[in-house]
């Protein structure tokens, strides 16, 4: 497998468990019977296994330095994440795992391509083509046709 598979590979195997990530938050909170302590307790989790992970793969730390000069919107990551985490342990109860999974995809499907057309925030740029445009008309009306049938 070269690397350009690997990394096919790994994306659908990440892709694919977005579902399960929505429905065992949504059940968590359901459980805490509340979003905010559900987000927590995920976080701590979350937080947990990358400290043992750092612990045992023993990556570089960056200086302060290096942390000070960051571009500010390096650390919107955090809070883009919580807002993520809160809205599907709210909204997954509400419309389910495959709508909520398909309209969180087609939102990222349509900023993605425009991130690419402007190659934003230091990403490769990838112009905007029929094709391109054509795929993301396709994942709306897979929306369309997962929320009405």
């Amino acid at each position: 497998m070269n690397a350009s598979s690997f990394f096919v590979a790994a994306a659908l195997v990440t892709g694919s468990l977005v579902p399960l990530q929505l429905a065992f938050n949504a059940q968590l909170g359901a459980v805490t019977k509340s979003p905010y302590t559900a987000g927590l307790i995920v976080f701590v989790i979350g937080a947990i296994a990358l400290s043992a992970t750092v612990a045992a793969m023993r990556p570089p730390l960056p200086s302060l330095s290096s942390l000070a000069s960051a571009p500010p919107t390096v650390w919107l990551g955090g809070l883009i994440t919580t807002g993520y985490i809160l809205a599907i342990v709210i909204i997954t109860p509400k419309l389910g795992v495959g709508s909520t999974t398909i309209l969180i995809l087609a939102g990222q499907i349509l900023v993605a391509l425009v991130l690419d057309h402007l190659g934003a925030f230091g990403s490769p740029q990838h112009s905007l083509t029929l094709w391109r445009v054509s795929g993301a008309v396709l994942v709306v009306a897979g929306v369309v046709v997962i929320r009405t049938h």
